[in-house]
């Protein structure tokens, strides 16, 4: 009951700031890059349509035509698939920096940092991501094997293959808070394992805001929102976990 507690304050919490207008500048890197992704896209949409001319040269021009365009469909996953890892993982010093910035507000603290930790952040972000791919997909094989082999029905399956993607979409969001407070990479999957309902409850919330907007056929909204909305969720669960909400402080921590 207490983890519920946690994310609708945090909710609260982030809803009060954001209405506000704090913290609403982060969500502009997400909207640049997928601006630029559309733009891209555009042109690829282009070169198809002036193309199309090579269905009508004989004999081999619909094969020429089917060619590209099922080249531009692989090159078109393959850049969906970058600029998904790019929103999510190359931007995360911009969500760290979130989250330094929500938890000084409101804690009081201050955290020391520079361009060194910025570097530092994102090599630390990027090998978190790929401990929690790479554990993910062992959980979810055994899943696999175990649905497999009883006839787990899809609704059980989908459901329990949901719960584990949100426990490491939320391992991911609060190594910001966790790295800020030194925790280190092992240390920070100890806690994502000792607070099991607690990270799945944010992670879930991620997937949530992530997908909803395929509802409006919006897919893109979610990309954009879901990082930063999440980033200052966890935040706050986490200062709420380590009751340091409300302000208890104004020391200093310092980041190499």
């Amino acid at each position: 009951m207490k983890s519920f507690n946690y994310h609708i304050k945090a909710i609260s919490e982030v809803v009060n700031q954001l209405g506000k207008g704090r913290f609403l500048y982060y969500f502009i890197p997400g909207l640049v890059v997928t601006a630029i992704y559309f733009w891209i896209s555009y042109q690829a949409s282009s070169i198809v349509e002036s193309a199309s001319f090579l269905s009508k040269i004989p004999w081999i021009g619909e094969y020429l035509d089917k060619g590209l365009s099922a080249t531009l469909s692989v090159f078109g996953f393959i850049f969906n698939q970058i600029y998904i890892f790019f929103i999510l993982t190359v931007l995360s010093p911009f969500n760290t920096h979130l989250s330094e910035k929500l938890d000084s507000e409101l804690t009081g603290q201050q955290f020391k940092s520079g361009f060194a930790r910025i570097i530092n952040d994102l090599i630390r972000m990027i090998f978190i991501v790929f401990l929690a791919l790479f554990i993910e997909f062992f959980f979810i094989g055994i899943w696999w094997m175990i649905s497999g082999i009883f006839g787990i029905g899809d609704t059980i399956y989908i459901v329990f293959s949901f719960l584990i993607a949100s426990f490491f979409f939320g391992f991911s969001f609060y190594d910001h808070s966790l790295e800020r407070y030194k925790i280190g990479v092992f240390g920070s999957l100890g806690f994502a394992f000792q607070n099991i309902l607690l990270v799945t409850l944010t992670g879930a919330l991620f997937q949530a805001i992530y997908y909803f907007p395929y509802i409006w056929e919006l897919p893109y909204i979610g990309i954009v929102l879901s990082p930063v909305l999440t980033t200052m969720v966890a935040t706050v669960v986490y200062i709420q976990r380590i009751k340091k909400y409300p302000k208890q402080s104004n020391s200093i921590i310092e980041n190499e």
